[in-house]
């Protein structure tokens, strides 16, 4: 049975003989990483017009660590990342974390991506995804050195090979399209996801319409850009797995360029949330002067490429490519199969975050 009912098929780790046990053939899944993609366009658009605020897990997470935000947003947001690997863990019970690098190894990456975050102020969501999407020249350059150190990291330090990867097996070899059910299974959840972001901005704007004082209105509208948090966190969350990006061996598949086993699920995963995304930033930054549920967009207008953010993205990405891990996948993995080293990873990155803060501003 597959970790979440609509969690992409793929074949099973086989038994290595020897020193290895385990072995990970990868399966080249674009149908998959182009839906799942969506679906994070989907919970991305909908935070943004919704709340006016960047989907950004890190960030989310910094907050509370560095500075003692305890905003209920924060909460919401992560909650829902929470309850989507809740969830996976209740249809499949059973279900086992899938094998990762020597404890050291994991603390190391953790700590790194929790300082590389911190000094570049997102990952793969909020710059990758989000800034991308707004064309920011900043989420660019971030994105393209963190990719690029990623890489370094994983084929220098074979993350394969500690991941239990197969790296002589071609996962493009190895394609996996799914069946016409599970089709209509991602098609329903993009569906599904759309339209509850759609029915909470149309109770936002039913609420405005009526007549009530001030404090009822911004109660209500409060109350429904918490719900609108917890939403985008839970939809967020299945679309990482129904993408594979839970999944560390199918990152270092992509970041290890130059193995056979080269995986280019990540570009087919980026490429459909920014297809959902792009859009919904420029109706944001043309059609509307506030968000649905709050006053006014919260988004970042920094346009610096400084040293901090060009050494933010190497860290990162350094400590991405040696684990295969990022804060969104981490999480949601945590709650649906915790394990020693992941809960050590997502430790090791609050660590890294705190002392970045401290040391360096």
């Amino acid at each position: 049975m597959d970790a979440f009912p609509f969690a992409p098929r793929h074949s099973a780790p086989r038994r290595r003989p020897h020193h290895f046990p385990m072995s990970i053939d990868l399966q080249f899944q674009p149908v998959h990483a182009l839906a799942g993609g969506a679906i994070l366009g989907v919970a991305t658009v909908g935070k943004l017009l919704l709340t006016g605020r960047v989907l950004g897990i890190s960030g989310a997470f910094k907050g509370t660590i560095t500075e003692g935000d305890v905003s209920p947003w924060r909460f919401a947001f992560l909650g829902g990342l929470v309850a989507s690997g809740v969830l996976d863990a209740a249809f499949d019970p059973s279900q086992t974390a899938e094998p990762l690098p020597d404890m050291a190894r994991v603390v190391l990456a953790g700590l790194l991506v929790g300082a590389g975050t911190g000094m570049g102020n997102g990952c793969t969501s909020g710059h990758g995804i989000c800034g991308n999407s707004r064309f920011s020249v900043r989420s660019m350059a971030y994105t393209a050195t963190f990719m690029a150190a990623g890489g370094v990291a994983a084929s220098l330090f074979d993350t394969n090979k500690s991941l239990g990867v197969n790296s002589n097996h071609s996962a493009l070899s190895n394609l996996n399209v799914p069946a016409g059910d599970e089709l209509t299974k991602y098609a329903g959840i993009l569906a599904v996801s759309a339209a509850a972001f759609v029915g909470l901005g149309a109770l936002a704007t039913l609420s405005k319409n009526k007549k009530h004082d001030g404090d009822d209105e911004s109660k209500q509208h409060r109350t429904i850009s918490l719900v609108t948090e917890a939403l985008a966190g839970l939809v967020f969350g299945v679309g990482l797995t129904i993408s594979g990006m839970r999944r560390a061996a199918k990152v270092s598949g992509f970041l290890s360029l130059l193995a056979p086993s080269f995986d280019p699920s990540l570009m087919l995963v980026m490429g459909g949330a920014m297809a959902v995304a792009i859009p919904g930033f420029q109706a944001a930054n043309k059609k509307m002067e506030k968000p649905a549920c709050e006053r006014s967009f919260s988004i970042p207008k920094n346009k610096t490429i400084d040293r901090k953010l060009i050494t933010g993205g190497v860290l990162f990405g350094l400590g991405w490519g040696l684990a295969g891990l990022c804060p969104g996948p981490a999480i949601v993995s945590a709650a649906a199969a915790p394990s020693t080293k992941l809960l050590a990873w997502l430790g090791s990155v609050a660590l890294g975050m705190w002392g970045q803060h401290k040391l360096v501003k």
